[in-house]
């Protein structure tokens, strides 16, 4: 899920309250995509034991059949991509991008230990897409479209370069209370450093969580037989502190509404993200963080 995603370090103003530049909004975004780059692999069989169970929808929603063309937006570390090449097998094609260079170089990697030649890389812009390819049978976008400050945009471009009859499969996480997993330790930073909730139009997490509005965007980007599946699951994590270091190392736009507080009250409210986790754990300390998300599909006439 690698896009654009909320840039944090200016805590005395929300987004909706000073005027901001698109432009140097995303490459702030690419920065702390790069930064966390470790971070996700690090964690990457984490992240695809939870998510695995997302991936395998948005491929089935998508109707992947082998020799395919598809595309993958926001492609992270490499998922859907990496389920997406297995699944067109050999004879198709993945078309793979990120805003991210060094996330692209993670994703590649994956690509080459598994052996996997039909994918093709490119460092962009979900927004723009620019890519010198079109009429794919299939786009997925997992997480990412709900970070991105113009997600129309995305749609509208996923629109044009999908061959008539092409499909759409897209993951967005749904109410902050149905997804602990993303929301427990952003919710604590933020109001322990005196943020409010994020503004409704700010790229977000949630921000797309709205079942209504969702499918009206898809439909606005001239999608027809949108539905919208829902889809839970669960993160695992050894303990709370594991939780925190997960956090910690993956999600740069928590860690950088902390990066003015000194050391010792960083580390507090650290501490205070471990105490809520605890709430999660099972009788053998293991913490069980859930999530639930919408899985949106669409066809192009």
């Amino acid at each position: 899920m690698s896009e654009v995603q909320h840039v944090g370090g200016q805590k005395e103003e929300s987004m909706s309250e000073r005027a901001w530049d698109a432009t140097r909004f995303t490459e702030m975004a690419r920065q702390g995509w790069n930064a966390a780059a470790q971070g996700w692999k690090t964690w990457a069989a984490t992240i695809e034991k939870g998510a695995q169970v997302v991936t395998d929808r948005l491929v089935d929603l998508a109707g992947l059949q082998a020799g395919q063309k598809v595309l993958d937006i926001a492609i992270g570390y490499g998922e859907p991509m990496v389920t997406a090449a297995q699944r067109v097998g050999p004879t198709g094609q993945v078309i793979a991008t990120d805003l991210s260079p060094t996330m692209i170089d993670l994703a590649k990697e994956r690509a080459s230990a598994l052996g996997l030649q039909h994918i093709v890389f490119y460092a962009c812009n979900g927004e723009t897409l620019d890519i010198p390819h079109t009429d794919f049978d299939a786009a997925l976008c997992r997480w990412a479209l709900m970070l991105m400050p113009h997600p129309e945009a995305c749609l509208q471009r996923v629109h044009d370069v999908l061959k008539v009859g092409g499909r759409t499969a897209m993951a967005v996480f749904s109410a902050p209370a149905t997804s602990p997993f993303v929301a427990l330790a952003g919710s604590i930073v933020r109001r322990e450093v005196g943020l409010g909730a994020p503004a409704p139009d700010e790229p977000g997490i949630f921000r797309l969580a709205d079942a209504d509005d969702l499918h009206k965007r898809f439909q606005d980007a001239g999608f027809h037989q949108v539905t919208l599946d829902q889809v839970s699951g669960t993160f695992t994590f050894d303990s709370p502190d594991a939780y925190v270091r997960f956090i910690r190392d993956i999600a740069r736009d928590i860690v950088r509404f902390l990066e003015d507080q000194p050391p010792p009250r960083q580390e507090e409210i650290w501490h205070r993200v471990a105490e809520a986790a605890k709430q999660y754990a099972t009788p053998d300390g293991t913490v069980r963080l859930g999530f639930a998300c919408h899985c949106v599909s669409g066809r192009k006439r």
